[in-house]
């Protein structure tokens, strides 16, 4: 297993010199890749810099089956497990994304610039399609029902403290 993630790791490091160097926006939609046997390259590399967080995205589309690495240079991640059962729904990659049969991942990058690189861990038909995306990420608002616990709270500290006074 040790031999395989270091050889996995040395096949991340080596740049594909025909690769294109795509520069990717945040919430600029799915930018399309190819790639080809198990161990290839993506045909792309993916740059971009960030002022605040956002995911990256990778799925799989075309026909399920496929899986990928991929790197920045300092993590590694793998995408989901694919189910190979000939499902083909070409280039929807919000439907492929959205399926259990189709291998995806999504990471939450901090603010930083990036340069992301990916091989391909399997793939069934020799080759094919996928795709990787930015998207931002939206603060969780604080519920109205937590601005009406607060008064709740204060008088429950209230009555505690009365009790306290009343026993002592």
């Amino acid at each position: 297993m040790k031999k395989w993630s270091i050889a996995l790791f040395a096949s991340l490091a080596m740049t594909n010199v025909n690769a294109a160097n795509i520069p990717l926006t945040v919430d600029g939609g799915w930018e399309y890749f190819s790639f080809d046997s198990v161990g290839s390259s993506w045909s792309d590399t993916f740059s971009f810099t960030l002022t605040q967080q956002a995911m990256f995205s990778v799925t799989d589309a075309y026909s399920s089956g496929n899986e990928f690495s991929f790197t920045d240079g300092v993590s590694t991640w793998n995408t989901s497990t694919a189910i190979n059962d000939g499902t083909n729904i070409n280039n929807d990659f919000d439907a492929a994304f959205a399926s259990s049969k189709f291998s995806s991942l999504s990471i939450l990058l901090n603010a930083g610039s990036y340069t992301i690189s990916g091989i391909a861990t399997l793939s069934p038909y020799g080759g094919g399609g996928a795709a990787a995306q930015l998207s931002s990420v939206s603060a969780v608002p604080v519920p109205a029902a937590a601005v009406l616990f607060a008064p709740a709270l204060l008088g429950f500290m209230g009555l505690r403290r009365k009790a306290k006074n009343i026993v002592a």
